[in-house]
């Protein structure tokens, strides 16, 4: 009877032996989607008047603030290469004026009207 015990112990042992991986199939990980609001784009206002002549010869000058700029342009501040530029630019959010298209650039002003070409 002793060895009978003594052979099931081993067989017990000798089983687990080797299972340090999972039994059947590998289990695919978890992933969990955010509740939180996705990033959307800023809402586009069509325009469909022209940009006047002082708002013309104000576009791209360098400003401090928004009250250096005329008309629809806004001082909009953005970086290239390390450096902070700000200028009179058209804003996307306001409507860009005609014969002018939203820009969204990775380099340079961002979410500002450029003239289309």
């Amino acid at each position: 009877m002793r060895t009978l015990g003594g052979l099931l112990l081993a067989l017990g042992i000798a089983s687990c032996y080797g299972h340090d991986r999972p039994i059947g199939e590998t289990p695919t990980p978890l992933s969990v989607k955010s509740s939180a609001a996705q990033p959307q784009a800023p809402d586009r206002v069509e325009r469909t008047d022209a940009a006047d002549a002082a708002e013309l010869a104000k576009n791209g000058a360098t400003c401090s603030a928004d009250s250096d700029c005329t008309g629809r342009l806004r001082c909009v501040s953005y970086n290239v290469s390390g450096r902070e530029l700000r200028k009179c630019l058209f804003p996307c959010g306001d409507g860009c004026p005609s014969g002018w298209n939203c820009q969204i650039v990775s380099d340079g002003p961002t979410n500002t009207c450029a003239r289309a070409r």
